[in-house]
């Protein structure tokens, strides 16, 4: 059995017909093409822990351990820093940033209706608001 992602079964419209069906050799093709920035550049960019030449050994043949790919670095960050549970601090800063900015591009959104808007929620901090308060209030996670 093929692992998920090795082949596409159908080719989406819009890719080219040259016979690449892998997801990952799409990736790659994308990262050259785009001239996206490796993972450890993004990592050292945000001010965030870069993952060691030897926590990415695997990719030492391909001479990637140093410049690794952008989404390969992501999926190795949520799995060595986060136990594969949730995205580390590369892939959440883009993912928090991708909703920033549709938040601010939608001119119907909160931050462009209402910008000087606040949480009216419990704190546990008074005079402050932050996500912890939202999940707490939601039931999501216990009281601190």
């Amino acid at each position: 059995m093929p692992l998920p992602g090795r082949q596409l079964p159908v080719l989406p419209p819009g890719l080219p017909n040259d016979g690449v069906q892998s997801l990952a050799s799409r990736n790659l093709i994308r990262q050259v093409n785009f001239g996206i920035p490796s993972g450890q550049a993004i990592a050292r960019r945000i001010g965030v822990p870069v993952l060691t030449p030897a926590q990415l050994n695997m990719l030492k043949p391909f001479d990637m351990e140093k410049s690794t790919p952008l989404w390969f670095y992501i999926l190795k960050e949520a799995e060595v820093m986060e136990n594969g549970l949730r995205l580390g601090p590369v892939g959440g800063r883009i993912v928090g940033e991708v909703f920033i900015g549709l938040l601010k591009a939608d001119q119907t959104s909160y931050l462009a209706v209402q910008p000087n808007w606040t949480p009216v929620l419990p704190s546990a901090t008074p005079g402050e608001f932050h996500m912890t308060d939202l999940l707490t209030f939601a039931g999501v996670v216990p009281p601190l």
